[in-house]
């Protein structure tokens, strides 16, 4: 049975919730050694949150209740890729947890960090295959297979993770485009070519084969991508599956020419909104690092900018999965 945001329950045949949390659980896909996958489970739940998931000095961790009892009906499955290349295990927990409160099954995916630039520019063509193998192993899974509606698998992602969620739902990868994506000056240039340059390292050194590989996985119905890279040099007109991009305040234009694609702008934000709240220490740890605009000007403006996103997220979503 397919449902949508919370208030779907309460309309349907679903008990609501006294109180809605998100329950948590972890998985581990070991099917390529060098490459192990640790994914995050988040489910709703009617248990009281007793575990902050994905904080450290900086960031505020999401509540959670480790091993609450599980759905008793299948649920549509949201697979989540999140950040940059250099991005903390777990830093898309804030919008996980909240999709997950909405009614859905959400499993977002912790791959290795690269150690290196000559490793990172991999990352393009890998993580769409490591949002696949997530799929592969949840529907596997002798308990989480069964309750996942396999009519219903969506990938959502954040900065190059939302690159992997457009390429795994049919996005085309211009390659000889994408090779040249660091030859233009900077602001206009990846986020990371800074990084490459400093390793001596070029997208010309990216694995043919593993961008020959990149492919459509049929079971995705939709996707969504917050702040994508490497926009210029996707075709998503060429996917039938549905898109919503959602840009944060940059004011970058964002393609919207097929009706499969809708695209939403979150004014007043911008790209470090897609980082989690700063705890109250995080903008002076920061600030050693010269990075303290990561947090934003206060907790609670960010946490609104969240709310707002989320509820544009659940909201395609539902409209995907009902």
């Amino acid at each position: 049975m397919r449902i949508g945001l919370f208030i779907a329950f309460c309309l349907g045949s679903f008990p609501c919730f006294a109180e809605t949390s998100a329950g948590f659980a972890d998985l581990t896909d070991l099917s390529e050694a060098e490459r192990p996958l640790a994914l995050s489970i988040w489910y709703p739940s009617e248990g009281h949150a007793t575990t902050a998931i994905g904080g450290n000095a900086v960031f505020l961790g999401e509540p959670a209740v480790p091993a609450a009892p599980l759905p008793t009906e299948p649920l549509p499955l949201i697979v989540v890729s999140h950040g940059g290349l250099r991005s903390a295990a777990d830093s898309g927990a804030w919008l996980s947890s909240s999709i997950a409160k909405a009614g859905f099954i959400v499993a977002e995916i912790n791959a290795p960090r690269p150690e290196s630039a000559s490793i990172a520019v991999n990352e393009v063509w890998r993580r769409p295959q490591d949002i696949s193998r997530a799929v592969d192993r949840i529907l596997s899974d002798a308990n989480w297979g069964k309750l996942i509606d396999q009519d219903s698998i969506s990938a959502v992602g954040f900065a190059l993770g939302a690159t992997a969620a457009l390429s795994v739902a049919g996005a085309k990868l211009d390659v000889d485009h994408y090779m040249r994506s660091c030859d233009i000056e900077a602001p206009f240039a990846g986020p990371d070519c800074g990084w490459y340059a400093s390793q001596r390292v070029t997208l010309t050194q990216t694995n043919q084969d593993g961008l020959a590989g990149l492919r459509h996985d049929p079971r995705i119905t939709s996707a969504v991508a917050i702040e994508p890279e490497y926009l210029a040099v996707l075709d998503i007109a060429l996917s039938d599956t549905k898109h919503l991009l959602v840009s944060l305040g940059n004011g970058d234009e964002i393609p919207n020419t097929a009706s499969n694609i809708s695209s939403v702008e979150v004014a007043d934000s911008s790209a470090v909104d897609a980082f989690a709240a700063c705890t109250d220490a995080g903008p002076s740890i920061l600030e050693e690092d010269g990075d303290a605009s990561i947090c934003g000007p206060s907790k609670e403006r960010r946490e609104g900018i969240h709310q707002r996103v989320t509820k544009i997220v659940t909201s395609f979503l539902s409209g995907e999965n009902k």
